[in-house]
């Protein structure tokens, strides 16, 4: 099964964050890209109830700020986040290759302080 980027769905998630959701018949995992510039989310931390997630780094660079510490990342790195682990990024031109298990939906997907 072929997914081009134009058929994506183009989400954005605040103004420093989009992500592109590439839908397939699978409820095992999911994947999307994404690039941050700037701070996601906007405010307070964000954590995922359901998925663990990793974050591929394609280009650019950034930080991941998690309760298990303060991560730089870089073009090449993988950043593997735990199910419930809370963050925040700072993205300078971070663009990821992001990979949900199992899928990932919006209601897993908690704002929290």
């Amino acid at each position: 099964m072929l997914i081009k980027k134009s058929n994506s769905t183009k989400i954005e998630n605040s103004k420093d964050c989009v992500v592109w959701e590439y839908e397939y018949p699978s409820k095992n995992f999911s994947f999307a890209t994404a690039l941050i510039n700037g701070r996601y989310p906007d405010e307070k931390k964000v954590t995922n109830l359901e998925c663990e997630e990793v974050y591929y780094v394609i280009s650019g660079s950034g930080v991941v700020h998690s309760e298990k510490g303060d991560f730089e990342i870089n073009g090449g790195d993988l950043y593997f986040f735990e199910k419930a682990e809370v963050y925040w990024v700072e993205g300078d031109k971070l663009l990821l290759a992001l990979v949900n298990a199992p899928k990932w939906t919006p209601e897993q997907h908690k704002v929290v302080d």
